[in-house]
């Protein structure tokens, strides 16, 4: 008796310590400060939609190194974008629109405003992305450029002195507005788009840049923060001295996604959650969110609580692809059209497109027959998996790209803030008295696996039960989460040693709810 209340005590502890870790995440979002006229998202509608109260970190992008009239290199951002835009009345968070008589304006003023209204909320310049990194190795590539660079970067963005332009701009004008920086550098040693400079010295001067960044904020105030959004394939990864660098940062955000696109002959999935050994692209690197993860802690060394990893709000696209296993893995052509927001992705499946979840890789897809077109994206079953994740292996949180990707209610997000999928809604007035039978199929009773393992847990709808529209896992009577899209399946990250029991509960359309058989297994 004793011994089966100490385990109980045990297990208590161990979820409420997840769940206590799971408050204290970081939720960061990217947001495209250039081109929200054509996206039709604005500042305010991080207001609106809820998001602005859920995450915790805003990074801003993007502005960029270049080289001003005399060869330094610099850091430039869309002035004009940024603080000179006159924003309407409808378009500002306060529903005030901007004085032109006043020298901050746009963008900047409506962070401004955002932070006022939401004052734990912290945010970052980003610098780079794909595309607008050509000159960062050139910037990190002498102690002189390294000074020149990092000056500009804070006496712009932190001391927030903005260059005047039509009647905007000015000293201290933009101080206050951003509490850090994030350094989105594509790529160093290897280079990223086409005319990106990059050496071999790249991966030594990208750790000496982090040192200069860190030294001279800590010299405004040690609570700046400094990131660093860095690439999840292991080749890539080597081309960076995280081991060195990991000091200056306050975290990493590590871009778990675009694992496959533009270059690759077939479809597969872009942000799949676990490795599948069917995925023979790329050289069969089988990239992963899990694995990118696990080489950062296991290989690299690096503190899992500087670990954050991203999720994708954005899918791709390939055409022509045969209809073998949906799609997957299958030859075809990235399409000219080959990104699309989850806003969009999320309809489809009443415009002719088939829904996948992959049990190996625990990632969706939608194929469309007629088209032989092939969707890869995350959902919010990967996402809610993912966050869970997150928990599990005591990440610093979750980040994503980008937040204008999501639905109008914000499911991705919310899925991320709650850990949990949307729930099913219940019309219990329907008619009928049937009931939902469960079964779990795997694990099996007895089964064993390997502390720190991830288990993957599936159920089936047993014959002459009522269709089931909600499934939720528990693992010795503490929740794990819940599907609420079939297949049924789900996962506990991170196994704790020790004999375990599982079970899933069932709800059907009308809210009546049935108990699985538990399972037992064995964690060595």
């Amino acid at each position: 008796m004793f011994s089966r209340l100490l385990k109980i005590i045990v297990f208590i502890i161990y979820f409420s310590q997840i769940f206590i870790a799971a408050q204290k995440k970081e939720i960061v979002a990217y947001y495209m400060g250039r081109g929200s006229e054509n996206r039709g998202y604005f500042v305010k509608n991080l207001k609106t939609s809820g998001a602005a109260g859920k995450i915790t970190i805003l990074n801003y992008s993007f502005a960029v190194p270049g080289q001003d009239p005399t060869g330094k290199i610099v850091l430039f951002s869309n002035n004009y974008v940024d603080y000179e835009e006159l924003y309407s009345a409808d378009k500002s968070i306060d529903g005030i629109a901007d004085d032109s008589a006043k020298p901050l304006r746009g963008q900047f003023n409506q962070l401004k405003k955002l932070k006022a209204q939401f004052p734990g909320l912290k945010i970052l310049l980003s610098i780079g992305g794909w595309g607008g990194c050509r000159f960062y190795s050139d910037a990190a590539l002498t102690p002189e450029s390294r000074e020149i660079f990092v000056n500009d970067c804070i006496d712009k963005f932190i001391k927030g002195n903005l260059s005047l332009e039509k009647n905007a701009g000015g000293k201290a004008i933009a101080a206050g507005i951003f509490d850090g920086f994030d350094l989105d550098w594509e790529f160093p040693v290897s280079g990223g788009m086409e005319g990106t400079h990059y050496n071999v010295n790249d991966r030594e001067n990208f750790t000496k840049l982090l040192e200069v960044f860190r030294r001279k904020l800590d010299a405004i105030n040690p609570k700046l923060l400094l990131t660093a959004a860095v690439a999840a394939d292991v080749p890539n990864v080597n081309n960076y001295d995280f081991k060195s660098a990991e000091k200056y940062l306050n975290w990493l955000n590590l871009m778990t996604y675009d694992f496959h696109g533009v270059w690759n002959n077939a479809a597969a999935h872009h942000t799949n959650l676990l490795s599948d050994p069917a995925d023979t692209t790329e050289m069969g690197m089988k990239h992963s969110y899990d694995k990118s993860v696990k080489y950062y802690i296991d290989s690299i060394g690096i503190s899992s609580r500087k670990i954050i990893p991203g999720v994708a709000f954005y899918g791709k696209c390939w055409d022509n692809v045969e209809p073998a296993n949906g799609g997957l893995y299958q030859p075809g052509t990235f399409a000219a059209h080959g990104f699309g927001n989850y806003s969009l992705l999320c309809k489809l499946e009443n415009e002719g497109y088939k829904y996948y979840w992959d049990t190996v890789a625990m990632a969706p897809y939608l194929y469309n027959p007629d088209k032989k077109i092939f969707w890869t994206f995350d959902d919010p079953k990967s996402v809610a998996l993912k966050s869970r994740y997150a928990d599990a292996y005591n990440l610093g949180g979750v980040m994503f790209w980008e937040i204008s990707g999501d639905d109008s209610v914000s499911t991705l997000l919310n899925t991320i803030y709650k850990r949990n999928m949307p729930d099913y809604k219940y019309d219990k007035n329907q008619n009928g008295v049937t009931i939902p039978l469960i079964k779990i199929t795997k694990p099996l009773n007895n089964d064993a696996f390997a502390a720190g393992s991830n288990l993957i847990i599936k159920a089936v709808n047993e014959e002459n039960g009522s269709p089931i529209m909600k499934a939720e896992f528990f693992g010795d009577g503490i929740s794990l989460g819940y599907a609420t899209k079939a297949p049924f399946e789900w996962a506990w990250f991170n196994l704790p040693k020790g004999r375990h029991r599982i079970k899933a509960i069932a709800t059907d359309s009308k809210g009546n709810t049935a108990y699985s058989k538990e399972v037992e297994i064995n964690v060595r």
